[in-house]
């Protein structure tokens, strides 16, 4: 809980990937316990952002794909979370179909303009979007960074596809709203969580937990801190540490 008014806040943006320049979320890692803290309060929206794709240009390519893959998370676990916001959901949907178009481009030729003006945009679009919610992927993907030292966009990458197929039935025809978004072969969860996989292959991203040094030895100690993490209850389909162990394992 957040006491008192803080200083003024000013947030520049440098990444097209976590939105946190419009966000009331901030995320601590307590390496004593090896738990990444979420905090939510209102008094850490900054009263002002600045959002300029050009202090993106000389990211990376791996950076550039990662913190792209965070972006389109937070847009789809938007999408997908419980709860009734016709608002974030148009904000989402939207803000997939440009990252679907801009993240390869903007991997392979960083000075190009537009797409990292779509990249800056959508990310910006997504932390405004999950206001509605998250869901599990974010749960298992912090204690991926923990346990296993794994970045939160390539966490992320990882386990989105078994989460949309996870998340298909609950979801109902959204799912064909979402794979229409991501310009799917289908309109199914499957179609969707492919064209997630095919990003990841094009931007030159690892597919699976065990390409990124996560032993099985592990699933224990991830299995019980994804719970723990409380994005999961945002998720429209019920968690518990039989789910979690499985898409883990599903990952590898």
């Amino acid at each position: 809980k957040i006491l008192g008014e803080l200083p003024p806040l000013a947030a520049v943006a440098t990444t097209a990937g976590t939105g946190s320049e419009v966000s009331r979320s901030a995320v601590i890692t307590v390496k004593a316990v090896g738990r990444k803290v979420v905090i939510f309060s209102p008094r850490l929206m900054p009263m002002l952002a600045v959002c300029d794709p050009t202090l993106t240009y000389g990211l990376p390519p791996r950076i550039t794909a990662e913190t792209g893959m965070d972006a389109l998370s937070h847009n789809v676990e938007a999408f997908m979370a419980k709860g009734y916001h016709p608002m974030a959901d148009g904000i989402a949907l939207r803000a997939i179909k440009m990252i679907m178009k801009a993240l390869p481009e903007a991997v392979s030729d960083g000075k190009c303009a537009w797409a990292r003006r779509d990249m800056m945009m959508a990310s910006t679009m997504g932390a405004v979007a999950f206001q509605k919610g998250l869901g599990v992927v974010h749960s298992l993907a912090h204690p991926l960074s923990t346990e296993a030292g794994l970045s939160h966009g390539l966490a992320n990458a990882i386990m989105l596809p078994p989460a949309i197929e996870f998340n298909g039935e609950a979801i109902g025809s959204r799912a064909a709203e979402l794979a229409v978004a991501m310009g799917a072969g289908e309109p199914t969860s499957a179609a969707a969580a492919e064209a997630v996989r095919e990003l990841s292959r094009r931007i030159g991203l690892p597919q699976k937990l065990s390409e990124v040094g996560v032993e099985r030895e592990m699933l224990e100690a991830l299995v019980q801190k994804s719970m723990e993490d409380g994005c999961h209850m945002g998720n429209p389909v019920e968690c518990n540490p039989d789910v979690m162990e499985r898409l883990y394992v599903e990952a590898f």
